[in-house]
């Protein structure tokens, strides 16, 4: 279940909740705009006092990156207009309204800012991540907000559309915010806890593991030319195998060629050519025996 109150958001409930009407999870941004320049805590002041008729869920700062909550997330908020019949804050599963304290041209710390794409934007990335949480699509169905103008979008784009949306964009209502918006969607998504795997999961990867390892491709460099150089490791493997074997027995066949000369010699007190030629022929002749045999298997 996704968390109904934003993590790290103080919270404010000012119990006034409403169900939603269902449709595709959105969000409304909106700008504070006031002409007195109110700080954080002077519109948080407004909205759990003279201005809770109006309230957004959540209130945030993004020079300090404070955040306030007023209401669960299932619940309507009040920061819309009705585009007629159709309840707009009740619109979609969620319809989280996100009022940033900001006015159009405000000077901070000795800096004057245009729109909210020119502040520090700090705790955008936390809004962000919790409005995904609640399956809140990143995107804008009419277009991210470029102007302080209307630009609204038709009442079946609101209806069917999920995904962010800015005040002017919302059917139904006069006001022009948020203005030019940051780029919401490069932030990046938080990842998920990791989960411990069992023991038979972890089997079950290992053999799938090995067996591709085995079943890999590589080129032979011993490959005769215009043949397919591609062996799997397995056979690789199988061919120094019987590699070896033949070579074992090639060692043991010259070391028998070597006992026989020692009996010749001790015998006739000497060795001549022809026999030394003789018993390496026949050690020779049975190492090669024992190669073709070991070789004749495996292929």
């Amino acid at each position: 279940m996704p968390e109904l109150w934003m993590p790290g958001a103080a919270r404010h409930s000012l119990g006034n909740t409403g169900a939603m009407d269902g449709g595709p999870a959105r969000a409304v941004w909106h700008i504070t705009s006031n002409e007195h320049d109110w700080t954080f805590t002077n519109e948080l002041g407004w909205f759990t006092g003279g201005g809770a008729d109006v309230a957004p869920h959540l209130l945030w700062d993004p020079f300090t990156g404070e955040i306030a909550q007023f209401f669960p997330a299932d619940s309507r908020s009040l920061s819309l207009q009705n585009a007629g019949s159709v309840r707009t804050n009740r619109t979609g599963k969620y319809c989280i309204q996100i009022e940033t304290v900001f006015t159009a041209g405000e000077t901070v710390g000795g800096r004057t800012y245009a729109t909210v794409r020119d502040t520090p934007c700090k705790g955008l990335s936390g809004i962000v991540a919790w409005l995904r949480s609640l399956g809140i699509a990143d995107g804008w169905p009419g277009g991210a907000p470029v102007a302080f103008a209307r630009d609204t979008v038709s009442i079946d784009t609101w209806m069917g559309s999920g995904g962010h949306y800015g005040h002017n964009q919302v059917p139904g209502n006069s006001h022009v915010d948020p203005g030019p918006m940051p780029s919401l969607f490069t932030t990046i998504p938080n990842e998920e806890d990791d989960v411990p795997l069992t023991d038979a999961e972890i089997s079950k990867i290992a053999k799938a593991s090995a067996k591709e390892n085995w079943a890999y491709l590589l080129d032979s460099p011993t490959a005769a030319e215009g043949t397919n150089p591609a062996r799997t490791a397995g056979t690789f493997l199988r061919y120094g195998d019987a590699k070896y074997a033949a070579t074992t027995a090639q060692i043991g066949a010259l070391q028998g060629a070597v006992t026989a000369l020692s009996a010749v010699v001790g015998s006739a007190g000497g060795i001549t050519a022809a026999q030394v030629e003789a018993a390496a022929k026949a050690g020779a002749d049975a190492a090669l025996a024992e190669l073709g045999e070991a070789l004749t298997k495996e292929h």
